[in-house]
């Protein structure tokens, strides 16, 4: 896969006018223009978030109507059903659901669907075999149900309120529930398209604890601290990979704040059980230890392993929990490695693959928990859109697809829909349906609109850089005010740098297949020399000299001490 670097052109007198009004370097005023914070009052908003800069909850359409339906039920001591969903977003949103709830003195039962067993969503018989023998009035889904209309019915049929909050696209039109807080919705205009599904439940319990307090509910036991919920509400939304922009760069912010403070005995068990160390949490340690551990859970087992630690009341009963969670995620990668394995020696042995534009890649038995994660894998390695089928006895074949960024899944799978049972996604990642007998007919079909609808460029990566930055200007100032862009993420994506020309004082391979360079900075005033990592990368240049690299820029912090590094993502020798 070919990449190219490529850096925009910025207005220089306002990136000037910036960093003299704020008093920072133009680097990060560069930064700071770049992603549309270009005068000092947006800029202040960006650096300094805060809960109060959240917009109200009422502009979220269906609101009025679940909170109200709500307080009925809690001051009738009706039981309130949360139906969640598989993945971390999902988890998180019915934890903070239930904990919430559980504080108001409602009656409040839940359940997870199972990845094999009940797929995706919102179900009919979530009503007929849980909701409905729990006694339940009403129905709060969360991270999903815009799209269950059987769902609804049965739960209408027995009597039961739905209340469905979502953030997943909709169609066109939407099930008959009694209220739907969905931003995605056409009747929704809150701006807040971007919440995951965990952030639209926060918001509802924002809405409901002002209800409640209107009528005087809390008395003198007093108000739950919401701040106190935004753990999860960090964990969800990074792990569901929405942008980290507006209200999920406040919401994030508090929650890593309430992370760090190490209050949930969940969170902290499972920091302690996948051997996060870091001084401090960021979003890079829940975007690739927490919540691969808690999707784990889903994946390999059943969610309700992950929900059971985040409604942990006790780290002594998280412990043994957050060590499962690690023995799954120990068991997803090995079976993701097994498959990704397979498919690089099909590949291999077959290499008039590589003249196609697209993989579909398609075995009897493949776990179907990890076919998202191979496919992203495929698509990294190769540069092209990858579906990956597992087949059951039955010869029908559930499957996860993930592209490049030139080429739009949903509309290459609408193109072939009459091969297709079922599919659903969007640009960068889909889900199919299909008989087996329709494997080879499907990939001939999509291969024909890829050609027609893509080009040769279509096929190379572009890796936007966001400056120049020669080693020699690196200072301890500026990795500070780089750490203030954080938390990076979907949306807001961590700083990339050039550099070039850099000597080479020695470089050795750490890990398993990473590669350490000791870089000569000289000419900074600050520091002679600067340590550097490629991941993945065990291979490296003759240890003399980098023509030109692109890099990222941190602290890295050990034992009460830090120093500059450099991770280094592309480089020419």
């Amino acid at each position: 896969m070919h990449a190219n670097w490529t850096t925009t052109d910025i207005d220089e007198p306002q990136v000037n006018a910036l960093a003299a009004a704020l008093g920072i370097s133009p680097v990060t005023a560069t930064l700071l223009v770049a992603r549309g914070h270009g005068t000092p009052e947006a800029a202040r908003t960006f650096l300094s978030p805060s809960l109060a800069g959240l917009r109200p909850p009422h502009r979220l359409f269906g609101m009025d109507t679940a909170v109200e339906r709500l307080i009925r039920a809690i001051t009738h001591d009706e039981m309130i059903f949360i139906c969640g969903d598989y993945d971390a977003d999902g988890i998180t949103s019915t934890a903070l659901l239930v904990t919430f709830l559980q504080s108001t003195g409602a009656k409040v039962g839940w359940h997870l669907p199972h990845r094999v067993s009940d797929g995706y969503g919102f179900h009919a018989s979530q009503v007929t075999e849980h909701a409905h023998p729990a006694g339940a009035k009403v129905i709060i889904t969360v991270d999903c149900g815009s799209t269950s209309f059987e769902a609804v019915e049965a739960a209408k049929s027995c009597g039961i309120d739905v209340i469905i909050t979502d953030h997943h696209t909709t169609g066109d039109t939407l099930p008959e529930a009694l209220a739907i807080i969905n931003p995605k919705q056409p009747a929704c205009e809150s701006g807040m398209q971007d919440l995951a599904g965990v952030g639209v439940a926060f918001y509802l319990a924002v809405a409901l604890r002002k209800g409640l307090r209107d009528i005087n509910h809390w008395g003198k036991k007093g108000e739950p601290n919401l701040k106190a919920l935004c753990d999860m509400v960090a964990l969800g939304t990074i792990a569901d990979i929405v942008p980290l922009t507006g209200e999920n760069r406040i919401l994030t912010r508090a929650g890593l704040d309430m992370i760090n403070q190490k209050t949930r005995p969940g969170i902290v068990s499972l920091l302690t059980a996948s051997k996060v160390t870091a001084q401090e949490v960021g979003a890079e340690d829940i975007a690739f230890r927490l919540a691969p551990r808690i999707n784990a859970a889903g994946r390999m087992d059943n969610a309700q392993v992950g929900l059971d630690l985040m409604l942990a009341t006790s780290q002594k009963q998280a412990a043994p929990i957050a060590k499962e969670l690690c023995r799954l995620n120990t068991q997803r990668q090995d079976t993701e490695a097994q498959i990704f394995e397979e498919i690089v020696d099909y590949i291999n042995e077959s290499p008039g693959l590589l003249d196609r534009k697209s993989f579909v890649l398609a075995k009897n038995g493949w776990h179907p928990g990890v076919l998202g994660i191979v496919a992203s894998r495929v698509v990294r390695e190769y540069g092209k859109p990858a579906f990956v089928i597992s087949v059951d006895a039955r010869g029908l074949g559930k499957g996860s697809g993930r592209s490049i960024p030139g080429v739009d899944l949903y509309q290459a799978l609408k193109s072939t829909a009459d091969t297709l049972e079922r599919f659903g996604g969007h640009r960068q990642a889909a889900g199919l349906q299909l008989q087996a007998s329709r494997i080879v007919e499907f990939h001939r079909r999509l291969e024909a609109h890829l050609s027609e609808s893509t080009t040769d460029d279509d096929y190379i990566t572009t890796l936007p850089a966001d400056a120049r930055l020669p080693l020699s200007e690196i200072t301890p100032a500026l990795i500070d005010e780089l750490e203030t862009l954080a938390p990076f993420g979907e949306g807001n994506r961590e700083p990339l740098f050039i550099a070039e020309n850099i000597p080479v004082l020695s470089s050795s391979e750490v890990g398993r297949g990473h590669r350490r360079y000791l870089l000569d900075t000289s000419g900074n005033s600050h520091l002679n020399k600067c340590m550097a990592i490629r991941f993945n990368h065990p291979g490296g240049p003759p240890e003399k000299r980098i023509s030109r690299c692109l890099y990222t820029l941190r602290w890295n912090r050990w034992n009460g001490s830090k120093s500059p590094q450099l991770q280094i993502h592309d480089m020419e020798v």
